[in-house]
């Protein structure tokens, strides 16, 4: 199972993605001032590498329910623990050898990386028996994405206390606490006490998780459980939902898939999120970067980079949206009604606007009041507007990438480690590399709305053609997905 589970991973591009991620943060620390390093290191390995276990148990657990894979592991000899001793191990290598690399690349003198590979180690393991036990229940991604924040709301409260927004003894209790001062005694040293509570914690964690996870599978897998009533909300049977939606494309396909998305709309309280998500992310910004910026002010003057922060909140909306519509495409892709659309009068043309105009308008109705409302810098409507105009051309560039370069639900999550590169790459560069070599991240058509926004602030005349460029560079590589998913489909 270990090798299977092995090459089902490298199969579906999570080395792939996670040595272009790797490569990414060991630059991006480099980048970083030896002042903040440490702390960045220490926030990059947690929030990341350390939990990737947490999400990718999500995307593998639903796409061999859909297979049958789950079914058959029931009457087979290896059972529920063989399957979940597989899951964890190969999945916390990947986390290990990410964070390892991370520490010593990046960060370049990791003080006990010994004590840093077994925190790292023991909390990926963790994060992925709890990541089973979430999405055990659910037969949809979307479905099981709103489970997610809940879980990492209440995992990652730690972090507050390690950047000093928030400092409490309860945070202890919460399993990211030890793994943040396992991490950090990879960088600096650890009271004795420090490092039984960290691996002291983890081991019964682990343990507890463990027959939670069990449990978990026996309730939901070989007995069906209770998957529907969660959130007042009950569940659609996958086989009833492929019936209604295939249904709907026979009747009258451009109706059908829009009161498809509809329901999915009304009925899917992660999809509520989304589109509120933006906008709660930039008052969360607003008043919180001033809070940040007095912290940090011993160390950095943090205020002349506001247009810059203020800036890549033009590419979160598109993000969310792209995201969202993208696992729509791969779960038409998987369910077969993508096939039922393509011999439909809509087409697989038809099929590619609905879906890249859908991203598109959402995320404009997303991004516009978002950028309006963060503040930090004084910003004019013409500036404004333009860039949120330019830089919503993401979310069809992004839904359509999923659409284009995955197969199913489980690429298209490794894919979508890779969107926080498109998202805050741009920014990191336009903040920290000076012209003229940080037009090399022009590659991207994401950097252009945000370094348009920067200029714009600062009067400069050069910011319209910054958008030109932008717009033709998202046009030109929607055009190129276009074509690529039209003869898939065909």
């Amino acid at each position: 199972m270990l090798a299977w589970d092995v090459r089902l991973q490298r199969r579906y591009g999570f080395y792939a993605v996670y040595a272009v991620l790797t490569v990414v943060f060991v630059l991006g620390l480099r980048a970083v001032g030896p002042g903040l390093r440490t702390d960045a290191a220490v926030l990059l390995i947690v929030t990341d590498p350390t939990v990737l276990g947490f999400y990718f148990i999500a995307s593998i657990v639903l796409f061999e329910k859909e297979e049958g894979v789950l079914d058959a592991l029931t009457v087979s000899p290896l059972g529920d623990r063989g399957y979940l001793v597989s899951k964890v191990i190969s999945l916390s290598l990947l986390a290990v050898v990410a964070a390892t690399s991370v520490a010593v690349f990046g960060h370049g003198s990791p003080w006990g990386l010994a004590i840093l590979v077994v925190g790292v180690a023991l909390s990926a393991s963790l994060f992925v028996l709890v990541g089973f036990v979430a999405v055990a229940r659910f037969d949809s991604i979307n479905e099981y994405f709103i489970s997610a924040v809940g879980w990492g709301t209440i995992l990652f409260l730690p972090l507050f206390g390690y950047v000093g927004v928030l400092d409490t003894q309860l945070f202890y209790v919460l399993p990211v606490q030890p793994t943040l001062v396992l991490v950090t005694g990879g960088f600096e040293p650890l009271a004795a006490w420090e490092v039984a509570y960290g691996t002291g914690y983890l081991l019964v964690g682990n343990a507890v998780a463990y027959v939670w996870a069990r449990r978990a599978f026996r309730r939901h897998v070989v007995r069906g459980g209770d998957p529907g009533d969660q959130f007042g909300r009950g569940e659609v049977p996958r086989s009833r939902e492929r019936s209604d939606r295939s249904g709907l494309a026979s009747r009258s396909p451009a109706v059908g898939l829009a009161l498809a998305d509809l329901r999915n709309w009304v009925r899917d309280p992660m999809l509520s999120i989304a589109a509120v998500g933006p906008l709660v992310l930039s008052v969360i910004i607003r008043f919180g970067t001033p809070i940040v910026a007095d912290m940090a002010a011993p160390v950095l003057e943090l205020s002349p980079y506001y247009p810059v922060v203020a800036g890549s909140m033009a590419a979160f909306g598109p993000a969310i949206y792209g995201f969202v519509v993208g696992m729509f495409v791969l779960e038409d892709r998987e369910q077969g009604v993508l096939a039922a659309y393509r011999v439909s009068p809509l087409s697989a043309r038809g099929y590619l606007l609905y879906r890249g105009g859908t991203a598109y308008v959402l995320s404009l109705l997303a991004t516009l009041p978002a950028l309006a409302v963060i503040g930090l810098v004084p910003v004019s409507p013409a500036v404004l507007i333009g860039t949120a105009a330019v830089s919503v051309l993401g979310g069809p560039v992004l839904a359509l990438g999923f659409g284009t370069l995955a197969s199913n639900t489980i690429e298209g999550l490794a894919i979508s480690k890779l969107v926080n590169v498109l998202v805050l790459g741009p920014a990191v560069v336009i903040a920290v590399v000076p012209e003229p070599l940080q037009f090399v991240a022009g590659a991207l058509p994401t950097y252009w709305p945000v370094k348009a926004f920067v200029a714009g602030t600062s009067s400069e005349p050069i910011w319209p053609l910054y958008l030109f460029v932008g717009g033709v560079s998202h046009l030109l590589v929607l055009a190129w997905l276009g074509r690529t998913f039209a003869r898939r489909a065909d």
